[in-house]
């Protein structure tokens, strides 16, 4: 008798849990009010990042390695030689892959030789020598651009203070809803922040052949636009 009882006690326990977390969910549905809010700065970059490509085709692949290897260290000497003492330069990427040929005649696919491609990234903080960069890596060999964008040293530094911006703005938001519903906001129950960094790019290479072009070519930077954006959820009575 006594198993029993325990059994009606622990299923009433559990019930009263289960009622009153039941009672809780809805009491917060009901008594919170869910803000979204906005913040924004638009600064001026100081960094700037360039992803050269040297590309080579040829019927073997030995052939497209050396011709390669030959271009790309043409490419590297040039922009060492334009670079200033704090930009740097690496190697981001290598592929060599079989080329393929559609025949209407045959209705197939036929080997037509081998492609290299490799790829440089410039790191740099002089903004006004993009233009020089990009026609000394022409006229040496690259024959392709796979990325310029603009960057910000004090890049956290900015997105702090766009999401101060946002929860301000959030904070706003909900005293005017507040007061409109003649209701008062007692607390904050939750913070969720995210942001938006979008990285610019004036002038767009990445999927045509570069040309070497009369110095230097003209490349702005422009401004970059931080974003960020919060949700909040207010307590209120």
């Amino acid at each position: 008798m006594k198993k029993y009882n325990n059994i009606a006690i622990s299923f009433l326990f559990a019930l009263l849990f289960v009622t009153s977390s039941n009672a809780q969910s809805i009491k917060y549905e009901q008594q919170t009010l869910n803000v979204n809010g906005s913040g924004e700065v638009n600064i001026t970059p100081d960094l700037a990042n360039i992803s050269f490509a040297v590309e080579t085709n040829a019927k073997t692949a030995a052939s497209a390695v050396k011709e390669n290897a030959e271009k790309t260290n043409n490419v590297l000497e040039a922009l060492k030689s334009q670079i200033g003492k704090d930009d740097k330069l690496s190697t981001t990427g290598y592929n060599l892959s079989p080329m393929y040929e559609y025949n209407d005649q045959t209705k197939k696919s036929e080997f037509t030789g081998y492609r290299a491609i490799n790829s440089v990234l410039v790191k740099t903080y002089n903004l006004k020598n993009i233009g020089t960069l990009i026609d000394s890596a022409a006229e040496a060999g690259s024959n392709s651009i796979q990325g310029l964008t603009f960057d910000s040293t004090k890049r956290n530094e900015y997105m702090r203070e766009a999401l101060a911006k946002a929860v301000e703005d959030a904070k706003a938001t909900a005293e005017i809803v507040a007061s409109a519903a003649g209701v008062k906001i007692t607390t904050i129950y939750q913070i969720s922040p995210s942001y938006n960094y979008p990285m610019p790019v004036y002038r767009d290479f990445a999927e045509g052949k570069m040309a070497a072009a009369p110095p230097p070519t003209p490349i702005e930077a422009g401004e970059i636009s931080i974003k960020a954006s919060v949700n909040m959820v207010f307590g209120i009575e």
